[in-house]
């Protein structure tokens, strides 16, 4: 027989274990957060790459590119993809903290901390993906500027797409760096991660009439559909053409994928890699 009193001994247990948990999680991520926002230097620094794809490549190169359709500017295409490479590129350099962090001692005396590794690790993924949130969402306002066609609705619909870009590639980037223990190594794999995964997710060039071998790494790379997703917000919201909506993005079996597909593989690659970074601090 149960006694009323253990059950509510083991359920005020369970809520302390909660309340402590989710305290340590707040506590790194308000400290990534404290971190960025210190470093003005590098959120000022971080605006040169956007504002040089945009202006540069995006207004200056419009003329004298075009895409197979019509009525589709070629920085209308790669506005959603400028806004995803700069928060791939951020949210995984985020997790460098980690590797700072272990440099100069204080990760060994979180580590040794009554704190879960558990907590630690999504208090260090939720840092990262809200300094890559923040600021990725200024660049809305450069397009806007650029000529775009930017909307309230169109905000409020790209920012649930953004922010589970920007958890699962931090989430990535702290599984990357768990292991090691040199800043410079931690450096060196990122650039050599991030550039390919960024190319094959059709930020830059759409995904049709590729080579097989091409053509098959963009289809097996999640962030193609979450790219994907990203435009076809832009390009709803922007008034496109009904068929310029889905023109440039991916095949599978001969049609286009759904918004509700991407949406769920958006969702399960930010899962599955939040589970995989938290596995991979715990046992770092």
């Amino acid at each position: 027989m149960i006694r009323p009193g253990c059950v509510s001994n083991k359920g005020e247990v369970v809520s302390n274990f909660m309340q402590k948990f989710f305290s340590d999680v707040y506590i790194i991520w308000s400290r990534e957060l404290i971190r960025f926002w210190r470093n003005k230097v590098r959120v000022l620094s971080g605006f040169s790459f956007p504002i040089l794809w945009l202006a540069v490549f995006g207004t200056g190169l419009s003329a004298s590119l075009s895409l197979p359709v019509p009525g589709v500017k070629f920085i209308d295409f790669l506005f959603p993809g400028v806004i995803s490479q700069y928060t791939i590129f951020i949210a995984m350099f985020g997790a460098i903290s980690i590797l700072q962090d272990r440099e100069f001692g204080f990760l060994k005396e979180i580590l040794v901390s009554p704190a879960s590794r558990t907590a630690i690790a999504l208090g260090k993924i939720l840092g990262g993906a809200s300094s890559a949130f923040l600021q990725a969402l200024p660049i809305i306002i450069l397009g806007a500027l650029m000529g775009i066609s930017v909307s309230l609705l169109m905000l409020l619909a790209l920012i649930p797409a953004m922010i589970l870009l920007a958890i699962a590639l931090s989430a990535l980037g702290v599984a990357i760096v768990s292991p090691m223990k040199s800043l410079d190594a931690g450096q060196y794999i990122f650039q050599f991660i991030t550039f390919p995964i960024t190319m094959l997710s059709g930020a830059f060039f759409p995904l049709r009439n590729l080579p097989l071998w091409l053509d098959i790494l963009t289809k097996i790379n999640p962030l193609s559909y979450t790219v994907d997703l990203m435009r076809r917000i832009v390009f709803t919201f922007a008034d496109m053409p009904p068929e310029a909506v889905t023109a440039l993005s991916p095949v599978i079996g001969g049609r286009v994928p759904s918004i509700a597909f991407e949406v769920v593989v958006t969702l399960a690659f930010c899962v599955a890699m939040t589970f995989i970074a938290s596995l991979a601090f715990r046992k770092s």
